[in-house]
């Protein structure tokens, strides 16, 4: 063999390595972009249920803001309304469960979404809780009828598809 040869074998050679180093990186810059949306995702999430909750327990802001509410002429949901009429709740305690079901459901709608990286038996744990909070009776039920159109459509597309299997 010459040297001719062995130099295009090399070149060869090297031009395959650059493909396959091009490739791997192609799918570690995927990898990471997909991370920082996750990562950007959780964060949002988490925000959005500190918001929620911060709301929930604190009185004060809570009938403030539901006075303001009720001064702007902005009408309660069907689900605050029937908790008043139903429940016998002021429209700060109705308010508070409302946005007690919100920040639950902002945990478990973004938990859906990764539900396959669940180990098997915290898969499980978490399709019995969905069941129990979105298919029996309670207020959870209710809340999940009313607002169900306006979620997450994969989010729900499970939920009811977890509480149409028997069991």
């Amino acid at each position: 063999m010459n040297w001719e040869a062995i130099a295009a074998i090399g070149q060869m050679l090297g031009s395959v390595a650059v493909f396959v180093t091009l490739g791997y990186l192609g799918a570690q810059v995927r990898h990471a972009r997909l991370e920082v949306q996750r990562g950007f995702i959780q964060a949002r999430n988490e925000s959005a249920r500190g918001l929620l909750m911060a709301r929930a327990v604190d009185e004060q802001l809570n009938s403030i803001l539901v006075r303001a509410d009720t001064a702007s002429g902005k009408q309660p949901t069907p689900f605050v309304a029937g908790l008043m009429q139903h429940g016998n709740l002021t429209a700060e305690e109705a308010h508070r469960a409302d946005l007690y079901n919100r920040a639950w459901w902002n945990l478990r709608g973004h938990t859906i979404l990764h539900v396959d990286e669940l180990p098997e038996n915290l898969r499980m744990d978490f399709d019995g809780m969905m069941r129990r909070a979105y298919g029996g009776v309670g207020a959870e039920r209710l809340w999940y009828q009313e607002w169900k159109l306006s979620l997450d459509p994969v989010a729900v597309r499970y939920v009811d598809n977890l509480l149409a299997q028997p069991g």
